[in-house]
């Protein structure tokens, strides 16, 4: 029995990816061979009142001279920025969530051969003159070298490229530089292409692959057994990034098309400190809606009004849990955005009012592609107040696309966003109701038929001049910005918006979830959507998932089932296939399949509390939703590469079948011999002691409980999240050896701002010691009152037997459904 001490009340064709040697600045920068170039100027260093320290270096012959500005900031974060004297390069400004924070400088002492810089929370940079370059000290430990012989600005007629060096002294392996679809940890490119950051269409894409795909994020952690570092260079323009190992010394060679040198360094000393500094810069969103996280169905495409109800009534029918249908281009009227065709859905509300009723939502797509046609108001609205993207001779620019000939909104442009995002209103979309609660941005890289790239040339012309090449990678952010910005107005600042885009930066999270993008229906597809969105979620943009299935292709039976296993355990849960796919929703298959894919949906369903708490500590805390097995244990090397296993949180451990045909797979159990992980499947318990070959079948993939957490679930599953939202908990205490637990759940209404512009929420700290649980309420300021936590059962996991000689131990569960004095649970 237990006693309760309550402490407060509770797509389109795809593109080759341009190699280094194909472009003139990268194939020029990577084959310059090192040479300091600069010497600081001593009698030019100068420190201002706002704590800026700034120095002039000296260009050899034929380079311009620089001017350095150092910028201590709060919580062990520097930036440095180098640009010529009076440089008109472009500076990215949309990318903060708020003006970093000083944190000023504690001394300056200068020799003649060095500067070095103490910050006031104790952190140094040694400026070194001749040769120029930086070292950057965290409690004496060197963790980050700018090396001066990497450096190079050019200011000439056709380039504005530059490059640096970096080298992380503690490093054993690199991460991050998102996105490509390799693994987790970054290669040696010395003898191979450099990883591309440029955001471009490439359906298909390879895998284990340099080449760039749909979104750039360029963050770079040094990762160590005893420090971490991190760099991000706030850029938007085109880069190249090599990574070497110089005989044990990892170096990232940073190679940059234009825009400014603008370098944030991140002093760690953990994962979790250099990804909390990172989103310190780059912000954190609002909460996402409830059904966000349920299971969303999609095709490319649902082409009738009828279509759409018929689908939704076949998960009905056949026991699906489904929270949103999704319409891709075909709803609209001839791939004019915010239309609807009037022959396939002449009663768009009537449809909305069918979805509704079952508590359903809606998701349309829209493109940046605007049609040009004169007569669609859209793109007559925006030809008249000159918002478009203009070629180099002003004309407005115009290339093909999913619509046809299509015009590019300048989203750089403030009144672009304006503009576009009025277009979500009920007004303007006519025929919408809240039931289109989601927005869907593709090919937003943006996509262009037939040119280089398949995207907008570099010279075309933005708003204050700014060319393309300066900012494309940051296309989708401001694109998804302006939706955000038009489903946050429509509803009057009440409703939380949902967007879901392809294209994606520095800076995205704060407005919309990706995906993985057009992958086949193989194996590697279905491995490497772990790897990206573990890659992803220490990036900072964790709402990641891939399309059940693969786009391209149709699974076989083995695989499909393994997917929707697999994706289950990833944030962003949708199904979504091309045209040419055969249709493959779940009821279409054999009753064993089906019975299969409804126990995986049912698995995320009687999940929810867990990923709606840790959104919530995401927010809060800024820690990933997910994570690789080394954010959590930093010290143990055999963690450091593994990407097909995850941490939901920090106490489900998830490993996915990716492979065909096998009867057991590898798992890794971290933590030490005092660790201990429980079978969510079955009865066995394995210690945290390395690698197990654990057996498979079908039915299931191997998920583990850590032992002293509580995993807070809700065992009746409905048909939404909306259904489940009043239903009670079931909480399964997981007992360490101490027989202790502890565990944390997030409660609000699910669907409006109020939890942050009232503070109407309940996050309660849920505790087991001596046979009592409590619950103590975390944010006492909160108001709580309309979130009572309801418990229906209480499951505890104890061991009974050790798990030794390489076998696993067992474990038993007890249920309580009622506290001592035989109250019902439910009841308190």
């Amino acid at each position: 029995f237990f006693t309760f001490t309550l402490v407060v009340t509770v797509s389109s064709s795809g593109s080759d990816s341009l190699s280094c040697s194909e472009i003139e600045f990268c194939n020029d920068l990577r084959n310059r061979a090192p040479a300091n170039l600069y010497i600081v100027d001593l009698f030019s260093v100068n420190i201002d009142d706002f704590g800026i320290i700034s120095f002039t270096l000296q260009g050899r012959i034929g380079y311009d001279n620089l001017e350095v500005y150092i910028f201590a900031l709060k919580d062990d974060i520097l930036r440095i920025k180098i640009k010529e004297f009076d440089s008109t390069r472009f500076e990215l400004v949309d990318v903060f969530a708020g003006a970093p924070s000083p944190a000023g400088i504690a001394s300056v002492e200068s020799t003649p051969i060095h500067l070095t810089i103490t910050t006031n929370i104790g952190s140094r940079l040694v400026v070194w003159f001749a040769p120029f370059y930086l070292e950057f000290f965290r409690n004496d430990v060197l963790e980050l070298i700018l090396d001066g012989d990497r450096l190079l600005v050019e200011n000439r007629a056709n380039s504005e490229a530059f490059s640096l060096g970096l080298v992380f002294p503690e490093a054993e392996v690199l991460y991050g530089i998102h996105q490509h679809a390799s693994g987790l940890v970054l290669k040696n490119t010395e003898a191979e292409e450099p990883y591309r950051m440029f955001n471009v269409e490439n359906s298909g894409y390879p895998i284990n692959s340099t080449a760039s795909i749909y979104g750039t994020i360029p963050l770079l952690y040094g990762h160590g057994r005893e420090f971490t570092a991190g760099i991000f260079l706030h850029n938007a323009a085109q880069q190249f990034v090599d990574i070497i190992d110089n005989e044990g010394r990892l170096e990232a060679f940073f190679m940059a098309e234009a825009g400014t040198l603008d370098l944030f360094v991140f002093l760690g000393p953990t994962p979790a400190e250099v990804l909390r500094q990172y989103l310190l810069i780059t912000g954190i969103p609002h909460m996402p809606p409830m059904w966000s996280l349920g299971y969303h169905q999609s095709r490319f495409s649902y082409l009738t009004q009828d279509e759409v109800k018929e689908v939704v009534a076949n998960f009905d029918k056949n026991h699906f849990q489904l929270d949103s249908i999704w319409l891709d281009v075909d709803y609209t009227d001839g791939q004019k955005f915010f239309t609807w065709n009037p022959e396939t859905f002449p009663d768009p509300i009537e449809m909305q009012q069918n979805l509704s009723a079952t508590n359903r939502k809606l998701v349309t797509i829209s493109d940046p592609q605007i049609k040009a046609e004169k007569g669609y108001s859209v793109y007559d609205g925006a030809l008249e107040n000159n918002l478009f993207l203009r070629n180099p001779d002003g004309t407005v620019f115009e290339g093909t696309s999913l619509p046809g000939t299509s015009s590019f909104l300048d989203f750089l442009d403030y009144e672009a966003r304006v503009y576009y995002a009025k277009q979500f209103s009920y007004e303007n979309f006519a025929s919408t109701t809240p039931t289109l609660a989601g927005v869907w941005n593709d090919i937003n890289e943006p996509v262009v038929f037939d040119l280089v790239d398949s995207t907008i040339p570099g010279d075309c012309v933005h708003h204050r001049n700014v060319t393309h090449r300066e900012l494309h990678n940051a296309y989708g952010l401001l694109h998804t910005r302006a939706t955000h910005q038009g489903l946050l107005d429509r509803d009057n600042g009440t409703t939380r918006p949902f967007i879901l885009t392809r294209s994606h930066f520095a800076g995205s999270q704060r407005y919309a979830a990706f995906w993985t993008g057009d992958s086949d229906s193989t194996w590697e597809y279905l491995a490497i959507s772990y790897s990206i969105c573990l890659n992803a979620n220490i990036m900072g943009i964790v709402f990641c998932g891939g399309d059940v299935g693969g786009f391209l292709g149709d699974p076989d039976d083995e695989l499909y089932q393994r997917w929707y296993q697999a994706a289950a355990w990833l944030p962003f849960f949708r199904s979504h296939s091309n045209k040419e796919t055969k249709r493959r929703e779940p009821y279409l298959y054999s009753e064993d399949v089906q019975g299969m894919v409804r126990n995986a949906i049912q698995l995320r369903y009687k999940h929810l509390p867990v990923w709606y708490t840790l959104f919530h500590e995401y927010i809060a805390y800024k820690t990933p939703v997910i994570r690789p097995l080394f954010f959590h244990y930093p010290r143990d090397r055999n963690t450091f590469s593994i990407d097909n296993q995850i941490l939901v949180g920090s106490d489900i451990l998830v490993r996915a079948v990716t492979e065909p045909g096998v009867l057991s797979v590898p798992v890794y159990f971290p933590g030490g011999a005092e660790e201990f992980w429980f079978s969510e499947g079955d009865f066995r318990v394995q210690a945290g002691s390395g690698f197990v070959d654990v057996d498979v079948d079908i039915s299931s993939i191997p998920i583990y409980y850590r032992a002293g957490s509580v995993i807070v679930r809700k065992e009746t599953v409905s048909a939404t999240t909306a259904d489940m939202i009043n239903d009670g908990h079931t909480l399964y205490v997981c007992l360490n050896v101490a027989k202790t637990a502890h565990g944390t759940v997030y409660l609000d209404d699910t669907t409006t701002l109020r939890y942050r512009d009232n503070i109407e929420y309940n996050y309660l700290s849920i505790d087991y010691a001596e046979g009592e649980v409590t619950f103590t309420q975390i944010d006492t300021h909160a108001n709580s009152d309309k979130f009572d936590f309801i418990v229906d059962l209480i499951v505890t996991l104890q061991i009974t037997e050790m798990p030794a000689s390489g076998k696993p131990g067992k474990y038993v569960q007890k249920k309580y459904a009622t506290d001592s004095s035989g109250n019902l649970l439910k009841d308190l």
